[in-house]
């Protein structure tokens, strides 16, 4: 019993779950406050919160196993991947199939019946393009990158909707924090990966030369966008003027080690980078909070 749970929880990779859910949570509790008149929860629903929770939580449950289902082949070829249930045969894909969409299709019934309609539409969104979209494109192209970026930045913006109903002006901006973040992010995985993504044909830096000048730049511009977009709040007015004092330096750090990594090229500077995307979000959705 304890290895078939092990399997399950290695299927639905919980600690990645709990990240992305994380953003979700930020977005709730965010539409509550910038849709009030003096920054406080207005609104705020322990129901809608815990289905915003408990239905996140499922749906990216069930994209994690259905993507792995879909990429046995490919994952049984790469270092980093070759342990998982589905590859290793600790649970067959017909389990996988079933748990997976179990999983997927209860998320989407919990946001059904505890959050607005909106939400729910574009919880099915992400489950959809990143299993059906996403993971067919990434053996064929490093745009799948920008393809990926969607539904990895609705959480934040699913949450927002739970709490107004509508996608306005403070949830693009959440989404598009949320979108730009991903390409240093992700791009600094596939520096340190580049290899082992090779082995199942995968070429998801941004340049034909792989890790080059070329592909660090991209990685030094996206930061620089992804700094501009998170000061967005502030100059709209959703957030405090005092808000810059966490977000500037952190956006700072940010694009230190991303122009460290461009000067380098070094493994052990991707890293860093790496390390402090991490820290960057809830950095952002907690100073936005506060402020």
């Amino acid at each position: 019993m304890k290895s078939t749970l092990k399997a399950y929880f290695d299927l639905v990779k919980f600690r990645l779950t709990s990240t992305v859910v994380a953003t979700s949570v930020f977005g709730y509790v965010l539409g509550c406050k910038f849709n009030s008149t003096d920054g406080s929860l207005t609104g705020f629903s322990w129901i809608v919160f815990a289905g915003v929770l408990v239905g996140g939580l499922f749906i990216v449950f069930g994209s994690n196993g259905l993507n792995q289902l879909l990429e046995k082949s490919q994952d049984s070829q790469m270092s980093r991947t070759q342990s998982r249930p589905v590859v290793e045969g600790r649970l067959s894909e017909s389990q996988a199939r079933i748990f997976s969409l179990f999983c997927g299709l209860f998320g989407i019934a919990v946001l059904l019946f505890t959050a607005p309609l909106l939400t729910t539409i574009l919880g099915a969104l992400s489950l959809v393009l990143y299993v059906f979209v996403y993971t067919p494109l990434k053996g064929v192209t490093p745009l799948a990158v920008m393809v990926g970026a969607i539904p990895g930045a609705l959480p934040p913006l699913i949450g927002y909707t739970a709490a107004t109903g509508v996608i306005d002006d403070a949830g693009i901006i959440l989404f598009l924090v949320q979108f730009f973040w991903q390409f240093p992010h992700f791009w600094a995985i596939a520096w340190l990966l580049h290899e082992d993504y090779q082995k199942a044909g995968y070429w998801l830096l941004p340049s034909k030369g792989g890790r080059d000048k070329y592909s660090a730049l991209q990685i030094v511009i996206y930061t620089i966008i992804l700094i501009a977009t998170s000061v967005m709040p502030v100059l709209y007015g959703m957030s405090d003027v005092w808000a810059l004092t966490g977000l500037l330096p952190s956006g700072a750090l940010f694009l230190f080690f991303a122009f460290k990594l461009h000067r380098s090229l070094e493994e052990s500077d991707a890293r860093k980078l790496l390390y402090t995307s991490f820290l960057y979000t809830p950095v952002v959705f907690v100073t936005y909070i506060l402020f």
